[in-house]
């Protein structure tokens, strides 16, 4: 019986010995991560040195406990130079409204461990952020750009996620495309001439993707419209006609063989254009052209003797159902000059 009950605890041992075993070997096998790692998002993030403004704003709204314990993320990692491009400084993290601050960081997280070799090539694969808002992915001279914001560093792998830094901030939409606009006080001859066509309520309720092209006021100026008045004095069918020679519509730019919501080119940033035509909302023969030189884009109607330069791009706006896939957010560049059929 002694030696019967020795075999049985011996055998016990055994077998628990090949379990421990066998769990190692599991989790060496399917843990795409170091197993010694122990330095959290959060910890890895502020050992970086060049993301101290993004650190400095997690810490602000709390989301630096969050990174350090709970969870398993990817965070996409503004660096310095890209807040302070966008005009977040290290000061102004401090006075930014708390909830707005947040909602930009929850942008910028997504769930799950996503290396550069799992995010999809696109053209504009779709990722789903923290804060519900979409990051379109695409794959570009051998750069992964998120809503054309290229993703600079990758894979740095830390206990409860991946981090990847970005060189511009992912910012989400705040408004529709004529409010978007009217914030930008260059922009109100714009917005007046959208007014005037009587097209607001279908650019901002549009439930197809697209892409607009937003003249400044000096381009207005330089095409015949000085002023408000000028623009509210002007027949509004012929304004109509202009505006919508300053829109890309969805059908344009889709590959008709792509059929996946996820890998889709419903929209054009910037880096999504390639020198070629492009019909416009006025009509499939309605056509302009773009040219792409290095990270310059200039795009020209058919009537403007000089093509007109792209100044500042990739404006997100919400555009149709809120939350809908492909309805938003639509994209709104900015032109030195107003385009003529």
């Amino acid at each position: 019986m002694k030696l019967k009950m020795k075999l049985i605890i011996k055998s016990l041992v055994v077998i628990t010995a090949l379990l421990s075993f066998s769990s190692c070997d599991n989790r060496e096998q399917f843990v795409t991560y170091t197993p010694a790692l122990t330095e959290s998002l959060f910890q890895t993030a502020e050992k970086e040195g060049n993301l101290t403004i993004f650190t400095a704003a997690a810490k602000r709204v709390g989301l630096d406990q969050d990174l350090k314990v709970l969870g398993t993320y990817t965070i996409m990692a503004p660096t310095d130079a890209a807040f302070t491009a966008a005009g977040i400084t290290a000061a102004a993290v401090s006075s930014l409204p708390i909830d707005v601050l947040r909602a930009v960081l929850r942008n910028h997280m997504l769930s799950g461990r996503i290396l550069s070799t799992d995010l999809a090539p696109g053209p504009n694969a779709v990722y789903v952020t923290l804060q519900r808002e979409v990051l379109n992915c695409s794959f570009y001279n051998n750069n992964y750009f998120l809503n054309a914001k290229r993703v600079n560093r990758t894979n740095i792998r830390t206990l409860n996620g991946i981090l990847h830094t970005i060189d511009g901030v992912l910012m989400p939409p705040l408004n529709t495309l004529t409010a978007t606009a009217a914030a930008n006080t260059n922009l109100s001859l714009f917005v007046a001439a959208v007014n005037r066509a009587g097209l607001a309520a279908a650019l901002n309720s549009s439930t197809t993707l697209l892409t607009v092209f937003a003249p400044t006021n000096a381009a207005f100026v330089a095409a015949g419209f000085p002023d408000e008045a000028a623009i509210n004095a002007a027949d509004p069918v012929v304004l109509g006609n202009i505006l919508r020679y300053h829109v890309i519509p969805s059908s344009t730019l889709i590959n008709s063989s792509i059929t996946s919501p996820y890998n889709r080119a419903g929209r054009a940033f910037s880096v999504d254009f390639t020198s070629n035509t492009y019909a416009t909302a006025l009509g499939a023969t309605s056509l302009v052209t773009v040219a792409v030189t290095g990270s310059s884009v200039t795009v020209r109607g058919a009537s403007n003797t000089a093509a007109s330069n792209v100044t500042a791009a990739d404006i997100l706006y919400f555009a149709g159902t809120p939350g809908a896939n492909g309805t938003r957010p639509g994209i709104l560049h900015i032109i030195d000059r107003v385009l003529l059929p």
